[in-house]
């Protein structure tokens, strides 16, 4: 999987003799922006390819390997008085390319469609916390080709080698979250994992996720990872890539929580899975609509049949009439575009899920 990561002039120098990325802490992180950069750090993980976008420079460098699951450590490795970046992982270079892709031939590549991934790309390096993106399996050969493009005659095997701070300790991201705005300071690296979520309850022994980026990030947090039976409940086997938050439709910046591709190889992507998730609302027959007509719009855009696509909504409840509305169609039409999906969470935070509609 690949990934693009933002950062400046002053970390990003710091980063690349170090091998350490790190995102923004700001003392005016409330817990939703908190959980926000908890979970676009834990949508990467070992193995998977980094490009670096260089705001002020307003180019592109690349390409970079993670070598270790995703740790928070607040120690001034970046030697910044102003500023932390203790949401972290380490990276080796896996080709050297020293001559960057300027901003401008990103801008021409997305105006192309062919950087569907990065249609609002502007708008997330000046106005946003988000420091990491996903893209597509294809988008990053297309970037790893346009940094060829730019270094012709460099040796891509001059690799700079690096060492790695060891990680000894491991804390549940709801731990980190609510320690962190409570002021506790972390001088060494703690690997952070998202088994569990924290709750609100609603009534006896009923409850629900306290916030719906956490119950997002879970879900795609343990489909990239195959944890906790998820890929199995979900009826997502052998997909091939799943992205976050990745906007389909320009026009309408229409942003599907997750979305998994199945494809074969380098093939374009066969079958989509676009996955909408909600902390706790009573999904309604207009829901289901809207999602439709998004989904419609997009299998236009591809030139595929309607049939390649898939919409699940995952909630805590659906409304009657919503449910009645996808037999009946399946039932008349014999087409069923949406699962409906019933998640469940105990006081413990531990999160399960139920077909409602299949």
């Amino acid at each position: 999987m690949y990934h693009i990561c933002y950062s400046n002039p002053e970390a990003w120098q710091v980063s690349y003799e170090e091998g350490i990325y790190g995102n923004v802490y700001k003392t005016s992180d409330n817990l939703v922006t908190t959980w926000g950069k908890i979970i676009d750090l834990l949508a990467l993980k070992a193995g998977d390819k980094v490009f670096f976008y260089i705001k002020d420079h307003m180019c592109l460098f690349g390409l970079f390997e993670i070598v270790n699951e995703p740790y928070f450590c607040q120690n001034n490795v970046f030697k910044d008085s102003n500023q932390n970046y203790p949401y972290r992982f380490n990276f080796k270079e896996s080709k050297h390319f020293p001559n960057p892709i300027p901003v401008y031939e990103l801008a021409k590549l997305i105006e192309n469609g062919l950087l569907s991934s990065l249609t609002s790309f502007e708008r997330d390096t000046n106005a946003t916390f988000r420091g990491i993106r996903q893209l597509s399996k294809e988008e990053g050969f297309l970037l790893e080709d346009t940094l060829l493009k730019y270094n012709p005659k460099g040796d891509i095997s001059d690799v700079k080698v690096y060492s790695y701070p060891k990680i000894e300790k491991t804390i549940e991201a709801k731990f980190l979250a609510a320690n962190v705005i409570g002021g506790e300071i972390y001088k060494y690296p703690v690997k952070i994992q998202l088994q569990t979520l924290p709750t609100t309850r609603v009534r006896r022994n009923v409850y629900t996720a306290q916030y719906e980026k956490p119950l997002q990030g879970y879900v795609f947090y343990c489909l990239r990872r195959e944890l906790n039976n998820v890929i199995n409940d979900l009826d997502l086997n052998n997909f091939s890539e799943c992205l976050m938050e990745v906007p389909l439709l320009k026009a309408q910046q229409f942003r599907p929580d997750v979305l998994c591709l199945f494809r074969e190889e380098l093939k374009k992507p066969h079958f989509y899975s676009i996955i909408e998730i909600k902390r706790n609302k009573k999904i309604s027959i207009n829901d289901l609509s809207q999602l439709i007509g998004y989904m419609k719009t997009f299998a236009e855009s591809k030139g595929i049949s309607f049939n390649f696509i898939e919409g699940l909504y995952i909630s805590s409840d659906f409304e009657d009439d919503a449910i009645s509305y996808l037999i009946n169609r399946n039932n008349v039409e014999k087409e069923n575009p949406i699962r409906l999906i019933k998640y469940l969470i105990n006081e413990n935070g531990e999160v399960s899920f139920s077909n409602i509609v299949k």
